[in-house]
């Protein structure tokens, strides 16, 4: 490799000549050539290098100044070594053939305080390619049994990337009203909270120009696969959201929908429109998710692909399907070896399998799920996810309500928006006699809960603490909710019974039951004071007695 050019791509980026001379460059030079050198096959289009690295300029000026931007490194390279660069009418291409890449992560950060004032586009690919290196990097120490550095960006790598641009505003003699990008920052705010994506921030999304960006830039720079652009016209007090989800890497639109609201909802942080937003978002993500590995081997998936299938199905009350999802986690941690979430969300999958009666060893599960998470827990001891199931472990699986109540004050700690560490915290709060703060837990998590296939889980415990607090009327409310959207949940079909009973309503109580039965035939009087944790508590014999009037065998 002594006749090549030599570009070193870790720590202060440099560039050096095959005699080892360094090759003094300025910034935007030494930008090209780190846009070339970590490009597929070297290659990228004059489009994309002029919208990265002159982003501020009219499109004729950023030609021109990406013209003489290549004159000028040729000759800063030399006659010889300059034959690794060409360019056509569409393209620059560096010959990687003839470049040597040194990519030690050991030498520092990628480009490490490499800055390209007022290039704000610039500056995304940067962060972007740096959070993708550190991933590439963790992977490959997995795959090699190194230690692990599993750091927030890295655990993002297994949630699907999304960009929401700045909606644009068209109401007649409003242009400059900011609102457009008001709704967009909200829109990102939901997102975010939903737990369920990767999302890029507002300030670094806003960096796009709405009107002129195309969905395949957004994914070159951010990396986003998911992109949501979108207009808002006000007619009085309410707006009207028109709203389309883009595929960036295919260029296509998945969906478009119009959505109308109130503009007070925005300023109160209420707004049922991009609640809305974010749960169709959702949904068509996990969807195309369970869609895809359907047909497709699943070696063949990226892998926030299978996590969101795996997370869709074990939703799932079909025994088959619940089962699909344990294959796909394991594929996944294949792939991903010791990722925290992934070793979280097969805890998570081993609890479910006791909630849901599938389970044939209970202690074997619950084990199993033990050693999930403190995999998870050795990689990042503040995962507030992993926290959580070790929390839903401790109260669901053992019945150590105070060792749970740790875990969830942990997780909190890490992470104040865990929706999930709020719902169970508030759950046990209701098995351990304290209805007012159960209730009250459950709702703020409930405000805060994944718009997705989680939602009747959520909506399910929130009904066992209103149980709990014997507002029954709300609790029925909150089950049928629940049921809506799983109708076979047990969790759900013993709490609705309960609460039936308790307003003497035996009759429908017992129907219920008759739909329980028909998930959990072995289910018994026996088995709920064994193996579920509202037996264990203060109203536990209260709440036996009305599953055995309703129809329980003993």
């Amino acid at each position: 490799m002594t006749d090549h050019l030599k570009i070193r791509q870790f720590g202060a980026f440099g560039v050096f000549l095959p005699n080892g001379e360094s090759v003094l460059l300025g910034s935007k030079h030494q930008a090209l050539l780190a846009l070339l050198s970590t490009a597929e096959g070297g290659v990228r289009t004059r489009a994309f290098l002029e919208r990265t690295l002159w982003s501020l300029a009219q499109p004729e000026q950023a030609k021109a100044s990406l013209r003489t931007a290549l004159s000028t490194l040729r000759r800063h390279l030399g006659p010889d070594v300059s034959k690794a660069l060409s360019a056509n009418r569409e393209r620059v291409v560096l010959d990687l053939e003839q470049v040597e890449i040194e990519a030690d992560p050991a030498k520092g950060e990628f480009m490490e305080g490499f800055e390209l004032p007022h290039e704000s586009t610039f500056a995304v690919w940067l962060e972007q390619q740096r959070n993708e290196l550190c991933r590439a990097d963790a992977r490959n120490r997995a795959a090699t049994g190194m230690l692990h550095d599993y750091s927030r960006a890295v655990l993002d790598s297994l949630l699907p990337p999304i960009t929401v641009l700045p909606f644009v505003h068209r109401t007649p003699g409003e242009a400059k009203s900011p609102l457009g990008a008001l709704i967009s920052e909200e829109l990102v705010r939901h997102l975010s909270r939903s737990h369920a994506f990767c999302v890029t921030s507002y300030l670094a999304s806003r960096q796009f120009d709405p009107h002129q960006v195309r969905p395949s830039d957004v994914y070159s720079v951010a990396g986003a696969n998911n992109l949501v652009s979108g207009t808002v016209t006000v007619t009085g007090q309410q707006y009207r959201l028109q709203v389309d989800l883009h595929d960036t890497e295919r260029e296509k639109v998945i969906w478009s929908r119009e959505y109308r609201d109130a503009l007070s909802g925005l300023t109160t942080g209420s707004s049922q429109a991009l609640r809305d937003v974010t749960a169709q978002i959702g949904w068509t993500v996990v969807g195309e998710a369970v869609r895809l590995v359907g047909f497709r081997p699943l070696v063949k998936h990226d892998s926030h692909t299978l996590l969101m299938a795996a997370i869709a199905l074990m939703q799932d009350m079909q025994l088959p399907q619940f089962n699909q999802a344990q294959e796909i986690l394991s594929v996944l941690l294949e792939r991903e070896a010791q990722h925290p979430v992934a070793l979280t969300w097969m805890a998570m999958w081993h609890v479910m399998r006791v909630q849901k009666g599938f389970s044939k060893d209970r202690q074997l599960d619950a084990h199993l799920a033990n050693q999930m998470v403190a995999g998870a827990l050795s990689q990042d001891p503040s995962f507030s996810l992993a926290l959580t199931v070790r929390g839903l472990i401790s109260s669901h699986l053992m019945f150590r309500f105070d060792l749970a109540q740790d875990s969830y004050d942990l997780a909190l700690k890490d992470n104040p928006n865990e929706a999930l560490a709020l719902l169970l915290k508030g759950t046990t709060h209701a098995y351990q006699n304290m209805p007012k703060e159960a209730v009250r837990l459950t709702d703020a998590a409930r405000r805060l809960s994944p718009l997705g296939p989680q939602r009747y889980y959520f909506d399910a415990m929130s009904a066992t603490a209103n149980l709990g607090a014997r507002d029954y009327a709300r609790a029925i409310s909150l089950a049928d909710r629940s049921l809506q959207a799983n109708p076979t949940f047990p969790s759900t079909l013993r709490t609705k019974a309960i609460a039936l009973h308790e307003t003497g309503h035996t009759d429908k109580a017992r129907d219920v039951v008759q739909a329980l039965l028909a998930v959990q035939p072995d289910f018994t009087i026996t088995s709920y004071q064994r193996d579920y944790a509202a037996s264990n508590a203060p109203f536990g014999k209260e709440w036996s007695r009305a599953l055995r009037a309703a129809g329980v065998p003993a």
